[in-house]
Order: C-alpha cells, then structure tokens, then sequence
C-alpha cells in the first residue's frame, strides 16, 4: 500500500502524503508531557508551600526575620514536659500530640546558629510501643526550616497533609518520614521512622499547636 502511494506521487508530481505517528510514537509522546505535567506541578507546589507571596503580598510590609540575639543554655526535660513552659520559652506556639497514646520520652529547648543570630527549637521525642522513636519540632523564625536534616529525602508533590491544622507536605528517604509546615513566624515537623507509615495519618491528626500564655 505505502509503495503504491509512493509510486502514485511520481507519477502525478503530488508531494506524498504525511505518515501517521505510529502507536509507540503517541504512547511516548503521552508519558513524556505526563511526566513534565508532574514536573510542573510539583515546582509550583514547593513555591506555594514555602510562602511564595503573591503580587498583593509583593508591595505589602514584609514582617521581619526575629532570630534569637543572645542564646539560652539548652533544657532537656526527661519524660513528660509542661508544653505549655516550653511555649513561653520559645515564644510561639509548639507542636505537640493531644490524646495521643505515645509516651513523651524527651523535651529539648535549644538555640542553634543561624545566619547572624540564633534560631530556637523545641523538640519533643515519643515512643512507639516497640521503641521506635516519633520526633516534632518547632522552630522558629520559620526561614529556619532549613535547619532541618532532609539529605537524601524526596518530595511526595501529590498527597496533601495537615500539621496542627497546617497545610503541610511530606518526604521520605525509605527511612524516615517528614511531615512539615509553616506559619509566618515558625516552621513545624514530625519525622516519624518509615516503619510505622500505617500510622502516620492517625497521629497527624492528634497534632496541635499550644500557644505561649499572653504576657
């Protein structure tokens, strides 16, 4: 048929006529602009997440970046902490489980250098029932979420969480688990072992935010 079609066109000086796209050539087509589509996607959900301010935002005032001036000397508290004290050390609100089952091991307040100053941390370790360890942890300001270990991780851009009733993301490493959020002024986690991902959505939702007592 293709032979006659070309002997056709000699004859009669016709250009010949354009070939169809064979089927492979479509389905790889249709993988290649999916897998952009994704690409595309989850660039523009990292910028949304990490507070990409719109045009209004732009021209508003920009609310300072308070880093710590002078350090405090770390506190670890053993088992069960007062949340609330640590919410007044830190100065913004400090995730942490409500009616959770898990047993409170450790509390830490610490300061770590960042930049020209200190950012201050509060981390709060739980226990599994087979040792395995749950870790939250709020810092602030919330640009000191870099702070956090996630070499190696990888960004789930499709599945959509909420942290102590923040939108927040997840990634992963095949090891670890982290969950993250941020408001204006401090960014919260929940690294939880990749073990007990079964889980993970249960005691996301026993995440809240106990604010500091009012001065």
């Amino acid at each position: 048929m293709k032979q006659e079609s070309k002997r056709a066109a000699l004859l009669t000086g016709e250009p010949e006529p354009p070939r169809k796209p064979s089927r492979l050539k479509k389905v790889a087509l249709r993988v290649v602009t999916a897998v952009l589509a994704a690409a595309v996607m989850a660039l523009a959900y990292v910028f949304l997440l990490l507070g990409e301010p719109d045009e209004d935002a732009k021209y508003a005032p920009q609310a300072e970046m308070e880093l710590v001036d002078m350090p405090m000397t770390a506190v670890e508290t053993p088992g069960e902490a007062n949340v609330q004290n640590l919410a007044d050390t830190f100065g913004e609100p400090v995730l942490n489980l409500f009616a959770s089952t898990l047993n409170m091991q450790r509390a830490r307040v610490f300061d770590t250098a960042y930049q020209s100053g200190y950012a201050r941390r509060v981390t709060l370790t739980y226990a599994f029932d087979d040792g395995a360890l749950l870790t939250l942890e709020s810092v602030r300001p919330a640009v000191a979420v870099t702070l956090l270990e996630t070499t190696g991780y990888t960004l789930d851009p499709v599945s959509l969480y909420t942290l102590g009733g923040l939108d927040a993301a997840l990634m992963s490493n095949g090891e670890w688990l982290l969950v993250f959020g941020q408001t204006e002024s401090a960014a919260y986690a929940v690294r939880c072992p990749a073990s007990h991902a079964a889980e993970l959505n249960a005691l996301l939702k026993q995440t809240v935010l106990t604010a500091p007592q009012a001065s």
